[in-house]
């Protein structure tokens, strides 16, 4: 079907104007560092994955149980339960801006996230970002897999008639209920996490991978639903005791930008990583279409779960305070075959997001570091060697502010910089259009200084600077207090804005000098400018 499209061929590269992708037919075997298999461009014959196939990949990842405990820590921040729903609404669909953008790429050239970093930040530099994204996802990898052992004790529990055992209703009354199962589950959890990925390699667009997507969306959905209906029937839909929560009294605007730059932060790991999966895409319409359904997922699973907190409170469990944990909700309060079933859902659910979210992506990144040696498997392996060591499920267990001050700012700060940097490059600079060869030449025209951009080094370390002042006791003051609590919005404008300025002033007349253009236009060498035409359409 692609042979009788109009083709257009410019130094080993093909451009598909009706498809809008771009595809290298020359291999760089003799760039050991930069170059293998694994990485190269996905063919467009192995670009197959539509809409569903993407809606399906964030169904399976926003309805989760880390969704549902930050929908309900907005009432530490000082939000009524509206204003929870609205952030959710809001910040989903600032985190879906730069998850398009970076989608496009990956799309249109059929590269991971690695390969398109280089064009930002240096053949070498890209290791900077990258390791970035590769830590915070396995962080996020270590307290999935901790959930999801959670739901795997709890169905135990359920099966077994030992409920009564649990005192409380924390994340840590498995583990302390039933030790030696729950961390053998854990590893157990883990080999299965490698035995997928060793039968499912990214040169074959990933097929178990695509169907687990698919599988999965309807049974997740049926046990979110069962758990939210039965609670709710069960209170007789009484949720009112959330209209009453008395709020903490502090800075109203404080609260408000630090849970919505939470809320923003939860997803900031896929707004980078996304074009992992959309190198696979048949079209950028099926990447954007399949998409655009997030926010309201998101929207969704929170309105679910501050509901069905409310109804708990009515129902005077724990003393009126409610159980806010999915897995306990489910564990304790259903009746034995629908808690399985429901359990089962949750695991799955997690599972899902594990994979698709936390650990695929770093695969990518850990082996781009030595792809002479490292392949994509290696790279997971490398990096659930690091998530084991990070620990970060004491993040999440440490309850609401430390789940988002510590963790959700915290990384949300370091992500807002490499995206700014992301988007004001690819929009603004280059207008979605580079040369792809170039990507895996060590002395190709995105070598920049040695190997490293300037540019983007210097904007990144500028924004997470002035932003992590007053959390470092640098420079303390309300105007970096909020810089803080804005962690995502603050270096996403701060990072792109002066990459930009430096871009034009600094890196491009000196460093790239064969790039053409202005800020209005974009900056386009000549090789570009052939291969998709020089007129706007070539966009």
């Amino acid at each position: 079907m692609a042979e009788a499209e109009d083709v257009r061929s410019v130094s080993g590269m093909k451009y598909y104007p009706k498809r809008g992708q771009v595809e290298l037919t020359m291999t760089f075997p003799e760039e050991k560092y930069l170059w293998n298999y694994d990485f190269h461009p996905t063919p467009v014959s192995l670009r197959t994955w539509g809409a569903w196939t993407y809606a399906a990949i964030w169904f399976g990842m926003v309805f989760v149980i880390p969704t549902w405990f930050l929908a309900a820590a907005g009432f530490s921040f000082g939000l009524n339960w509206w204003q929870i729903l609205v952030d959710f609404l809001l910040g989903s669909f600032i985190v879906l801006v730069p998850t398009l953008v970076q989608s496009h790429g990956g799309a249109r050239y059929g590269m991971s996230e690695p390969q398109l970093t280089r064009t930002r930040w240096g053949i070498y530099g890209a290791q900077i970002p990258s390791w970035i994204r590769a830590i915070i996802s396995m962080g996020w990898w270590s307290i999935v897999s901790y959930i999801i052992t959670e739901a795997v004790v709890g169905f135990y529990a359920v099966l077994s008639g030992q409920v009564a055992l649990l005192s409380g209703a924390n994340s840590y009354s498995l583990a302390l209920a039933f030790p030696r199962l729950f961390w053998t589950s854990f590893l157990t959890i883990i080999v299965v996490q490698v035995l997928l990925f060793y039968f499912s390699p990214p040169t074959k667009a990933q097929p178990p991978l695509k169907f687990l997507a698919r599988m999965a969306a309807p049974i997740v959905a049926l046990g979110f639903v069962a758990l939210f209906v039965f609670v709710m029937q069960s209170s007789g839909w009484n949720f009112t005791p959330i209209t009453r929560i008395q709020l903490p009294v502090h800075s109203f605007w404080l609260g408000e930008f630090a849970y919505l730059n939470a809320v923003i932060a939860d997803w900031a790991t896929m707004a980078v990583s996304m074009p992992d999966f959309t190198r696979f895409a048949s079209s950028q319409r099926a990447q954007v279409w399949g998409q655009l359904w997030m926010p309201f997922m998101m929207t969704a699973v929170a309105a679910m779960a501050l509901l069905a907190s409310g109804a708990t409170m009515a129902l005077g469990i724990n003393g009126g305070q409610g159980i806010i944990d999915p897995v306990m909700m489910a564990t304790v309060l259903l009746p034995k075959w629908l808690s399985l079933y429901v359990l089962f859902s949750f695991a799955l659910a997690m599972f899902v997001v594990n994979v698709f979210a936390n650990s695929i992506a770093p695969g990518y990144d850990i082996a781009n570091t030595y792809s002479k040696h490292l392949s994509w498997f290696r790279g997971i392996l490398i990096g659930i060697a690091i998530s084991a060591a990070l620990g970060a499920w004491t993040f999440y267990a440490s309850g609401a502010y430390g789940f988002i001050y510590d963790w959700l700012l915290a990384y949300g700060a370091l992500l807002g910089a490499v995206e700014g940097i992301i988007v004001f490059d690819y929009v603004i600079i280059r207008r979605f259009k580079f040369e792809v060869a170039d990507v895996y030449l060590s002395k190709g025209k995105f070598r920049y200084w040695k190997g490293f951009n300037p540019a983007a080094i210097i904007a990144f370390a500028l924004a997470v600077v002035l932003t992590y002042s007053a959390r470092w006791g640098l420079w303390v003051n309300p105007v970096t207090e909020m810089l803080y609590a804005n962690s995502w919005l603050s270096t996403f404008f701060l990072a792109g804005v002066a990459y930009v300025i430096l871009m034009k002033f600094w890196v491009i007349p000196r460093y790239q000098p064969f790039m053409r253009g202005g800020l209005l236009r974009g900056y386009q060498s000549e090789e570009v400018k052939d291969l998709f035409g020089r007129s706007p359409q070539g966009r």
